[in-house]
């Protein structure tokens, strides 16, 4: 039978265990940006990128627009 004092015993020891223990971090993979001048170093080995502005033409499509389609 469920009894309301195991349910405060067990929810008060869930939210004590919470605050004690904290998940590791995780390093988010960074991008470089086109203003980037130094190398990027990945997994694989190092990356650099060179960016070269171009004219928009009307028929364009966002990145996120094509990003979504897959």
């Amino acid at each position: 039978m469920l009894s309301l004092l195991w349910l405060f015993i067990g929810a008060l020891s869930g939210m004590l265990v919470s605050a004690v223990f904290t998940p590791p971090n995780k390093k988010d993979k960074q991008l470089p940006t086109p203003d980037d001048k130094e190398k990027f170093h990945t997994d694989d080995g190092c990356v650099k990128f060179n960016a070269e502005e171009v004219e928009c033409t009307p028929d364009a499509k966002s990145l996120n627009f094509v990003a979504s389609k897959k």
